[in-house]
């Protein structure tokens, strides 16, 4: 496994997207990859980001 690899709290993700703690929630939901350990929810940020990629091009594909 990389030693690159940063997972984040849902806190960080938030203050990385600039959206609120709801939000993630909301997007969690909706399919965000994410990571539980015991209670603790982590987000591997490689993941987020191609997650994000994914679905923006998708609704982009959506409004055509």
């Amino acid at each position: 496994m990389s030693s690159d690899i940063k997972f984040l709290t849902i806190q960080d993700l938030a203050e990385m997207l600039q959206v609120t703690r709801t939000t993630i929630y909301n997007l969690k939901k909706k399919g965000l990859p994410f990571i539980k350990l015991g209670k603790n929810i982590r987000f591997n940020q490689d993941e987020v980001i191609e997650w994000i990629m994914k679905n923006q091009h998708e609704s982009k594909k959506e409004n055509q």
